[in-house]
């Protein structure tokens, strides 16, 4: 029971601390999205848990956790998919150079153990750290890309994103179904309802607001 909450909580935070690296390279806030973030995140390292612990599938779990982040990006932050792929990939490269030099620091080299472990903990604590140090250091002397989202942004794209919420809420379905996981089943009803909320209510608004 403590394993899983270990590693909920520090994966959590590890998650957030990458999130935010992500929105500061480019000079947005990420404390105007914490909420729905840090939502998102126990949700993608519910998943992310029970594919390494219960499924034996861990080779999964980075395709995932970028493709939450991309969505995340999109319909929260609002920033176009393509954009919202750039920034997703950008964050999680630099934040994994970090990573890797922290693990080269304290423990000299990297372990398959080290992360079901306390060296694993100790490593995402400090990470998180110093990440969220770089991002104040970002955003308080407003260093970083400043891009024109909307020029990228397509016709066609809030339906994509909806196709691909929905084409990943089943496929993630099917596979919790038959291993027995029908609370996860549950969650992820409620992610991807979150997600669908922002990209078709939020758009909504922003039209209507646009038409006033």
């Amino acid at each position: 029971m403590w394993e899983a909450v270990r590693f909920l909580l520090f994966s959590s935070v590890e998650s957030f601390a990458a999130f935010s690296l992500m929105l500061s390279i480019y000079r947005l806030k990420p404390l105007e999205f914490l909420w729905p973030g840090l939502f998102s995140f126990l949700i993608m390292n519910l998943i992310s848990f029970f594919l390494r612990e219960q499924m034996s599938l861990s080779f999964m779990v980075p395709a995932i956790s970028t493709i939450i982040f991309i969505l995340l990006i999109t319909t929260v932050v609002r920033v176009p998919i393509l954009w919202a792929a750039i920034m997703a990939m950008t964050g999680m490269f630099i934040y994994t150079a970090f990573q890797a030099l922290v693990i080269l620091s304290l423990f000299g080299s990297f372990t398959e153990d080290m992360q079901y472990s306390s060296a694993g903990t100790v490593v995402q604590i400090v990470t998180s750290a110093w990440t969220f140090f770089f991002v104040w250091i970002l955003l308080k002397f407003k260093i970083g890309f400043t891009a024109e989202f909307e020029r990228l942004r397509f016709a066609w794209e809030h339906i994509a994103v909806i196709a691909l919420i929905i084409v990943g809420l089943i496929a993630s379905a099917t596979v919790m179904f038959y291993n027995n996981l029908l609370f996860i089943i549950l969650v992820l009803a409620l992610v991807a309802g979150l997600f669908l909320y922002y990209a078709v209510v939020k758009e909504r608004e922003e039209l209507s607001s646009k038409d006033d």
